[in-house]
């Protein structure tokens, strides 16, 4: 088991590259998401974000390099192993992508329920208990996501994240098109979640302020590959252009006295 700094190794990327029709997207990603920490993926759009996560969790495969979770290597691996191991994450991506069938506490019991037994009244419990932390009214359970707004089903989406307590968070914009306040909301659901269970987390964003919030280290993707790696209050004294171009309109003092 692969460890540093004493903390384990929970995700590993190694010299991942990946392109469209000749179109490189990412090239030579290199990065460890260590056992308890909360790492923040920042990048302009088009960048690559989203395409790394979704290296990540198998969706796409990368054209070279490896993923390796939990001392698994994911490239390659058959997909019955594959599902099994992502079983263990709780994902939310950039849309919510959210069951429009089932109601939304089923969406958010969806994985609990594929790997307990629970009957439906102890599902609504469980989904009462996590939107609850939303800011979210019990009345939305039982409807369905076209019947809430997009600001309810990102918040939906992100209790089906964090439902069974997964140790490994994967979250794509979680405070987009959010208010402010629910944006915090989010932000301290996502610090909490990785302290009370032990778990670790990777947040994609153009939130500087959640950054600020919630990274205990930043990954900048630029020109295909990652340009800049540091802390929340490094990039505040970064020589970066890029780095300087996302924290201007942050003020440093209001995170960091």
């Amino acid at each position: 088991m692969e460890k540093r700094n004493n903390k384990k190794v929970i995700i590993k990327v190694s010299n991942l590259s990946k392109s469209f029709n000749n179109n490189i997207v990412l090239k030579n990603i290199n990065f460890q998401l260590l056992e308890g920490e909360s790492l923040a993926i920042i990048g302009a759009s088009g960048s690559g974000k989203s395409v790394l996560l979704k290296n990540i969790i198998g969706i796409l495969q990368p054209d070279k390099g490896s993923i390796v979770i939990n001392d698994t290597e994911m490239v390659n691996l058959p997909r019955n192993l594959k599902e099994k191991l992502l079983l263990d994450l709780g994902i939310t991506f950039q849309h919510g992508a959210l069951f429009d069938s089932l109601k939304n506490w089923e969406n958010i019991i969806f994985k609990t329920a594929n790997k307990e037994k629970i009957n439906n009244k102890q599902g609504k419990q469980l989904a009462f208990s996590i939107i609850k932390q939303l800011g979210l009214q019990p009345k939305i359970l039982d409807l369905y996501p076209s019947e809430i707004s997009g600001g309810m089903q990102k918040r939906v989406a992100i209790a089906r994240a964090i439902c069974g307590n997964p140790k490994i968070l994967l979250f794509d914009e979680p405070t987009s098109g959010l208010d402010p306040v629910t944006g915090s909301l989010i932000d301290q659901l996502i610090k909490t979640a990785v302290k009370t269970v032990g778990g670790s987390a990777i947040t994609i964003t153009h939130d500087m302020a959640s950054v600020c919030r919630i990274a205990d280290k930043v990954i900048l993707i630029d020109k295909q590959t990652i340009s800049w790696t540091g802390t929340p209050k490094e990039m505040f004294n970064s020589t970066n252009k890029k780095i300087q171009e996302f924290i201007k309109p942050i003020n440093s003092e209001i995170f960091f006295k």
